[in-house]
């Protein structure tokens, strides 16, 4: 029998692949004979550089830049092995795990870095750029990326940092100065939410508070993203609040769609894509996915729920392994999951965190024994 294990993160825990390993372990302890393939995913967020890496034969560069309160750091992307393509992941030079908890402040964190590292890729005249936008510690509405990049940004003759709390303030955008070569390489934002850039689903009011900022501070955000995209709007006539995804990343989802001429896609689609997700389902006879939690943002495009409808278009059975299940079977059958088995459900929840690991290769046996072999 063939298995394929293509399973995202377990987030806080377990990386894809270290899950991918945990399970084969599990699986193989249960029964030696099974033909096992790894094949670990991300949705675009943190973690999906080190898939990059894994699926191809890129190889990281290493720069120095600026992290989300612009102290000098270095951080790294890859490049492929043919020199035409540049993986970057935001989180890498502006995401939340580069500052301490005291730290946290998306009124004063900056996507410079991210910026930097996009310019070092242009400069090394790479054809294509696949920007992964997630884990931020931003709410700049991508206004760092663009100064990094050439752009200039104003209040009146003054010119201002690109940081969260500016959003407000700013009269006018400059991009006369923009990286010559970003009209002629390939930029891709890739993402795994749709939310719009400003609003009660936009960037600041769903994702700002685990970036730092209190109610007050939400609300500022978002009047300055607002701003921002009518400042947008009447520089290029684009209404970001259209774009689905413009609120990923802090904004830079929509910052890189108005005025850096990026692409926005889903991280599925492009993650499926490179990796060739679909032979990998040809050669299996069984699927076994999963991530750290399901829960309803599961069914509004992450990977498990891309990932079963691939196998469900291949004719391929498919299980889901979890940390935390919070979908009811309804939920569960509606994104073609047909079954889900929870850590915390087999183990309790001490030991799902404590023995992630071990909890994990036991319940690969389990699942073999309940929904593969039976």
């Amino acid at each position: 029998m063939n298995v394929l294990i293509a399973p995202d993160k377990f987030k806080g825990t377990l990386t894809a692949v270290q899950v991918c390993a945990a399970i084969e372990r599990g699986l193989k302890a249960a029964h030696a004979d099974l033909n096992i393939r790894k094949f670990p995913l991300a949705d675009g967020g943190e973690g999906t550089l080190q898939i990059f890496q894994w699926h191809t034969e890129a190889k990281p560069k290493e720069v120095a830049v600026h992290d989300p309160l612009m102290r000098p750091i270095l951080a790294s992307y890859l490049i492929s092995k043919d020199g035409s393509t540049a993986f970057i992941e935001m989180a890498q030079a502006s995401g939340l795990g580069l500052l301490a908890v005291s730290e946290r402040n998306p009124l004063l964190t900056s996507t410079f870095g991210t910026g930097e590292l996009i310019k070092d890729a242009l400069d090394c005249n790479v054809e294509k750029i696949l920007l992964g936008i997630g884990g931020s510690a931003t709410n700049d509405g991508g206004l760092g990326a663009f100064v990094a990049l050439g752009g200039k940004v104003y209040r009146n003759e003054h010119q201002l940092a690109p940081v969260g709390q500016s959003l407000c303030l700013l009269t006018d955008i400059d991009s006369a100065g923009l990286h010559r070569r970003l009209k002629e390489c390939t930029l891709t934002a890739i993402c795994d939410v749709k939310n719009p850039f400003y609003g009660k689903r936009g960037a600041a009011h769903v994702y700002a508070a685990q970036k730092g900022a209190d109610l007050a501070m939400i609300k500022t955000l978002d009047r300055g993203l607002q701003h921002l995209a009518r400042i947008i709007e009447k520089k290029t006539t684009i209404n970001l609040q259209q774009v689905a995804g413009a609120g990923a990343g802090g904004g830079l989802g929509g910052g890189a769609y108005s005025l850096l001429n990026a692409s926005l896609k889903p991280g599925t689609d492009v993650v499926f894509e490179l990796t060739q997700l679909k032979l990998a389902m040809d050669w299996a006879d069984i699927v076994i996915t999963g991530e750290g939690k399901l829960d309803r943002q599961t069914l509004q495009g992450k990977l498990v729920a891309g990932v079963a409808a691939a196998a469900r278009n291949a004719g391929k059975p498919m299980v889901a392994v979890c940390g935390v299940n919070e979908l009811t079977e309804v939920q569960a059958e509606s994104a073609f999951i047909p079954a889900v088995f929870s850590m915390v459900a087999f183990a309790g929840q001490q030991q799902a965190l404590t023995n992630s690991e071990g909890v994990l290769e036991k319940l690969a046996a389990h699942v073999l024994s309940k929904a593969i072999l039976n």
